[in-house]
């Protein structure tokens, strides 16, 4: 079940094609999600399947579905070898009491994107490695103008909640299902963000959109000389995009420097209803070997959840559209730990979304707007309960 970004020329280049060279007695389907076809609809029906990929911000969903089981017997009694990995990767799939949810295979980044044409049109020199927050600000602010008739911008952040991720923080804390919006630490990347996108000429077409959302206007609008965000190789990369672009280092806060984010890992877990649980460590083992975790890094520009130097080496190297880009920003920032998700983030995130909106928009003052959001995610948390 695919709970995670994985195409289907992904999935036969990292899962079937490896796993059938070594195992050709297990046979692998992908069954995506849609309209008719969910996790409950599946625990309904009694048809989950045996092998669930997700991120860690999923892992509470499956909990709560009991559909988790602890899989430290089967790493112990197949010597698979948890050392191999980042240990930020291995603890967001761990429960508080030390249960093994499942294993990871890749790793999000974030970058800084950013048009070479209109650095070099307005003389300005390209983005560098280790900026803060207010080093890409005041670059963003001698880039944004009004030149021929062409609104440039000069830095697209995403959006809050991308910025938050530094901080690992949360809309709802995992814990105690309460709301966490309100504190000092979301009160600063709310009050950075609204310095970015109020720098006149430099407001986003639509407040707070998503991270593939500003990639379409990166690429299509070819106005954006910065667009600070996840992982959006493809789609940048994509064949229909003629933006002359690179990449550099995240921009860091003054208090965390060379930290992007925080871990948001794609995961393998084994279903507490598996009918077949040996056959499915067998996948993970294939999956995250040293070889299909270098073939990921070559081929599809995944970053590599091993502590290994190879993958990030060769990272990019047979994806055409990354040849001569600066892939070597990417490794020089780590990510934080991943806060513990509860099962009504989503919730929060649309009430704290529409509160920076809000206060991006001056209807209301930041305490307010942090005050009301948190009450209001705890609302909504008590209604949905």
């Amino acid at each position: 079940m695919n709970g995670a970004e994985i195409s289907d020329e992904d999935f036969q280049l990292l899962f079937v094609q490896p796993v059938g060279a070594k195992y050709p007695n297990i046979r692998l389907e992908l069954l995506r999600p849609g309209k008719d076809v969910t996790l409950d609809s599946l625990v309904a029906a009694r048809e989950v399947p045996d092998l669930l990929l997700t991120p860690n911000s999923g892992i509470m969903e499956l909990k709560q579905l009991d559909l988790l089981a602890d899989i430290a017997p089967h790493v112990k009694s197949r010597n698979f070898n948890l050392a191999r990995f980042q240990p930020v990767a291995i603890d967001a799939v761990k429960s508080d009491k030390g249960e093994l949810y499942g294993i990871p295979y890749a790793m999000q980044f974030n970058a800084l994107y950013y048009n070479k044409d209109i650095f070099d049109k307005f003389s300005k020199s390209y983005p560098k490695d280790g900026m803060t927050w207010d080093d890409a600000i005041e670059l963003a602010r001698q880039l944004t103008r009004l030149d021929g008739g062409v609104q440039y911008r000069g830095l697209d952040p995403a959006s809050s909640y991308v910025m938050s991720f530094p901080y690992s923080l949360a809309y709802v804390d995992g814990k105690t299902d309460k709301a966490s919006i309100d504190t000092d630490k979301w009160r600063r990347v709310f009050e950075l963000a609204k310095t970015i996108v109020s720098i006149p000429g430099n407001a986003q077409p639509s407040p707070e959109p998503s991270a593939a959302a500003s990639g379409n206007l990166f690429i299509k609008e070819k106005n954006v000389a910065m667009l600070a965000s996840t992982n959006l190789m493809a789609q940048i990369g994509s064949a229909a995009n003629t933006v002359n672009w690179d990449i550099a280092q995240y921009p860091s806060y003054k208090d965390l420097p060379n930290v992007s984010g925080k871990l948001d890992s794609h995961n393998l877990i084994v279903s507490k209803t598996a009918k077949h649980p040996e056959a499915v460590m067998k996948v993970i083992e294939v999956v995250t070997s040293d070889e299909v975790q270098l073939l990921s890094a070559r081929k599809t520009a995944r970053m590599s959840p091993l502590l290994g130097e190879e993958p990030k080496k060769q990272f990019g190297a047979d994806v055409p559209y990354l040849q001569g880009k600066h892939v070597e920003a990417l490794f020089k920032s780590t990510v934080s730990p991943s806060p513990v998700y509860s099962i009504y983030e989503n919730d929060g995130k649309k009430i704290g979304q529409q509160a920076f909106r809000d206060y991006a928009a001056d209807k209301v003052d930041l305490n307010t707007a942090l005050r009301e959001a948190n009450e209001n995610i705890d609302k909504a948390i008590a209604a949905k309960k």
